[in-house]
């Protein structure tokens, strides 16, 4: 049985087209990394957004509060404590 043992296969890509595939690949590691860290930033704006018209949509179905100084008021109001 013999053995070859041919000389290293000469260099293909050049210097610039190894720099290049090195930027590209960093790049992509890049975009993929900040999308996983916006999208959960992303979900909870969307999850606020809904909770801020879910909660404008109750608040109008309610009766209006009673305005000036009736006792009614002055006793479910924000403050009324031991007075």
């Amino acid at each position: 049985m013999t053995m070859q043992a041919n000389a290293p296969r000469p260099q293909r890509t050049s210097a610039l087209a190894a720099m290049l595939r090195v930027i590209v690949t960093l790049v992509m590691f890049l975009v993929v990394f900040i999308v996983f860290l916006i999208a959960p930033l992303v979900a909870l704006g969307i999850g606020y957004l809904a909770y801020l018209v879910a909660r404008s949509r109750g608040s109008r179905t309610h009766a209006p509060a009673a305005v000036g100084n009736t006792p009614q008021a002055s006793a479910t109001g924000f403050g009324a404590g031991a007075s």
